[in-house]
């Protein structure tokens, strides 16, 4: 019975290396989640603003290729 209450070698590294990459995973799936809100939301803003404001089909490649504003 004693047997079946240790833990086998190398364990406690496993676990704790799993709980990181577990840890990672979450983090880059935050990352990519607000990434993807940040450029629906801009996308959204566009087409907003080309239906009301009569923007053309080039403005994309407009905002593309404009400097920063400093």
């Amino acid at each position: 019975m004693e047997n079946a209450l240790q833990t086998p070698a190398g364990y406690a590294e496993l676990l704790q290396e799993l709980k990181t990459r577990a840890a990672q995973f979450r983090a880059a799936f935050a990352v990519n989640r607000e990434l993807i809100l940040f450029y629906w939301s801009m996308s959204r803003e566009i087409l907003t603003r080309q239906d009301a404001e009569g923007w053309g089909a080039k403005i994309v490649e407009r905002l593309r290729n404009a400097k920063p504003m400093e």
